[in-house]
């Protein structure tokens, strides 16, 4: 699996291009710039960017630690069988809402700790994969999910573009959420600098999670019942 979405991956980093679309809109949207490796981070709105800090990186990490662990306890506490991820998505946004005065002064640097994780998440994600040994021994499995995606890619494109007529660059994103998750799409958007397009990115990359997970697993038990 990890090959062949790593393959996929390629294929949308090629077909998007760099840079905000253009929009007739005369109204400033606000945006949410997270900063690259090696970049001064910028704050829109006027606001004076935070300096990280030892202070601030482990601010960062106890917040998001504690974010987590509630997000874990009530998941075990509510659905065991449901990905903490949602749970946990729920809670650091109620947070966020509570105090906002909080977690704007963490802003800088938690996001440059999140954007250190996420090439180590891409590093392991890289390493854990074989082409020629997943050719070797599950053939027909590399064949199952190059044509799982391919069909959700021909029906992505054919009713978004062909019908709906929605920007390519934000299906690709899309595409990028729905099969990879609110990570890799999140990684994307801000390689390719579509900055307004983050949170949207992350948003629907954990609806993802909190759907499709529920979904499968009822779905698994049905179609073995089926072919048997």
């Amino acid at each position: 699996d990890n090959v062949v979405v790593a393959l996929y991956f390629a294929l949308l980093f090629y077909l998007a291009k760099a840079g905000e679309a253009k929009t007739s809109s005369s109204s400033k949207e606000e945006t949410l710039n997270l900063p690259s490796l090696g970049d001064d981070i910028v704050i829109a709105n006027g606001e004076t960017p935070n300096q990280i800090t030892t202070s601030s990186i482990a601010y960062s990490i106890a917040s998001a630690s504690c974010l987590v662990t509630i997000g874990e306890l009530l998941t075990r506490a509510i659905c065991p069988s449901l990905s903490s991820m949602v749970i946990t998505s729920i809670v650091t946004v109620l947070a966020a809402t509570i105090q906002p005065k909080w977690f704007r002064k963490l802003r800088s640097s938690g996001s440059a700790i999140g954007i250190v994780f996420l090439q180590l998440f891409f590093a392991a994600s890289g390493a854990s994969g074989s082409l020629l040994l997943v050719l070797r021994r599950a053939p027909s499995l590399v064949a199952f999910s190059m044509m799982q995606i391919a069909i959700h890619f021909v029906f992505l494109i054919g009713i978004g573009r062909g019908i709906f007529r929605l920007d390519p660059n934000e299906l690709y994103l899309a595409s990028n959420a729905n099969v990879g998750g609110p990570t890799t799409a999140a990684a994307m958007a801000q390689a390719k600098e579509w900055n307004r397009l983050t949170l949207p990115a992350l948003l629907v990359g954990v609806f993802g999670y909190a759907t499709a997970t529920a979904l499968s697993l009822s779905l698994g038990p049905l179609l073995t019942r089926i072919v048997a």
